[in-house]
């Protein structure tokens, strides 16, 4: 639950609206997952609320976990989504989602639709919004272990659009601090 980056969006199979050429896209933007859980009355999530917010929009999603005690990584997508990024083009997303990964620092949700254009991919999630490569890599032969290839990658949070979000970025703030000790040294301040 809680507040997630999405780090990297992989596509599993060619959506012939999109550009195509396989490989690394990066896109200015840093899209933030909110997951938050809705209890039933015998106090367990019985269903799942996703929010989806970046720049030019937002997205939210509704999911009913139709097991919780055997299958907790396996939502059912229960509703049209809701948000200002509907009126742009968008594509309702009706399907399932799988857990494939969940860790403390970065988790993994595959996204298979029942739509006829069956959009298949996956949200590379970070509580941070960078993830190391080694990391990166891990998920991606997970994947392709399980059988998903990947098609494309979408790269997001990079070129410090998560500073300009006023997120906390160490380097950032490093050199900040560098030309402020700079100033108070040469007296200019």
């Amino acid at each position: 639950m809680g507040k997630w980056y999405v780090v990297e969006v992989l596509e599993h199979k060619v959506d012939p609206s999109k550009p195509t050429g396989g490989g690394l896209i990066i896109i200015d933007s840093c899209p933030i997952v909110n997951l938050r859980g809705v209890e039933n009355s015998s106090k367990f999530f019985s269903s799942l609320r996703l929010l989806w917010t970046e720049h030019v929009g937002n997205l939210e999603y509704t999911f009913r976990i139709p097991d919780i005690s055997r299958k907790p990584g396996f939502w059912v997508s229960t509703s049209l989504q809701n948000g200002t990024l509907v009126e742009r083009q968008y594509n309702q997303f009706a399907g399932n989602v799988h857990v494939m990964k969940a860790v403390a620092s970065d988790m993994v949700l595959t996204f298979c639709s029942r739509s006829p254009d069956n959009q298949l991919y996956s949200l590379l999630l970070s509580r941070e919004h960078i993830l190391q490569k080694n990391d990166k890599r891990g998920v991606h032969n997970l994947l392709i272990r399980r059988g998903l290839k990947i098609i494309n990658i979408r790269e997001t949070c990079m070129n410090n659009a998560a500073w300009r979000r006023g997120s906390f970025d160490p380097v950032g703030w490093l050199v900040l601090i560098g030309m402020l000790s700079s100033f108070l040294s040469l007296g200019s301040w």
